[in-house]
């Protein structure tokens, strides 16, 4: 049941991406175009996104911890920007390795939120089920 949550997720993410990918070649409005990629700053929001994804495939499939998974891809951010900035064809920059670093965190965040509320849920649960049990003496 989880891996079929995980799927779903991780399908919709690239039909999204696919879809952003081939806008141009889509009926969009001229509008809608112009307000995704009026940006020259699209590497970034793919940076985000691009590692909030691999942070939740890195925690989920490997199961790394969280601060392991923080501290393992920020240092991949780091070096992958690192190395660009040396290759010709490429630049590394600031602003891709900050993206990195909040898809990262946005991933944690949510995970902690998503802890908060199961935990949550399951203490009222079990509160409920405890209460409506009653114990014959």
């Amino acid at each position: 049941m989880k891996i079929r949550h995980h799927l779903t997720f991780f399908i919709l993410i690239i039909s999204a991406a696919v879809l952003l990918f081939f806008s141009s070649e889509l009926l969009l409005p001229v509008e809608l175009k112009k307000i995704v990629f009026r940006s020259p700053q699209i590497d970034t929001i793919g940076h985000f996104i691009g590692f909030f994804i691999l942070a939740w495939l890195i925690h989920s499939l490997i199961k790394l911890t969280l601060v392991e998974t923080l501290i393992t891809l920020s240092f991949y951010g780091a070096l992958s920007e690192l190395g660009q900035y040396y290759l010709g064809f490429r630049n590394g920059e600031f602003s891709d390795f900050f993206a990195d670093i909040a898809g990262i965190s946005s991933f944690i965040l949510l995970k902690l939120l998503y802890l908060a509320y199961k935990k949550t849920y399951i203490k009222q649960v079990n509160k409920k089920n405890s209460s409506t049990f009653t114990r014959p003496d």
